[in-house]
């Protein structure tokens, strides 16, 4: 018993003396600025957030789009829809 207590003390005593890392990095989330300044002429882009689900899951996706894109890619989506209505259908 008085050896476990004994070596115990020595570790404890070991770890006082051992060198104390770096902190970790900060998040990436902490290192870019939330509103960097534009330059002149620059606009601001509007981004569009949404949660997606991919078929054949049920877990979400965080997707982020500028309002641009996400127009292009809406009406690009209902062209495909209005495609595949017209289309004549394969029976088997």
């Amino acid at each position: 018993m008085i050896l476990v207590l004994l070596m115990a003390a020595a570790l404890s005593a070991a770890d006082d003396k051992a060198p104390v890392a770096d902190p970790a990095p900060p998040a990436v989330a902490e290192r870019i600025p939330v509103a960097a300044p534009l330059k002149k002429g620059e606009k601001r882009i509007k981004m569009i957030c949404r949660e997606e689900t991919t078929t054949g899951t049920r877990f979400t996706k965080r997707v982020c789009y500028d309002k641009v894109e996400l127009e292009a890619r809406e009406e690009r989506q209902r062209e495909q829809f209005i495609e595949s209505q017209n289309s004549p259908q394969m029976n088997h």
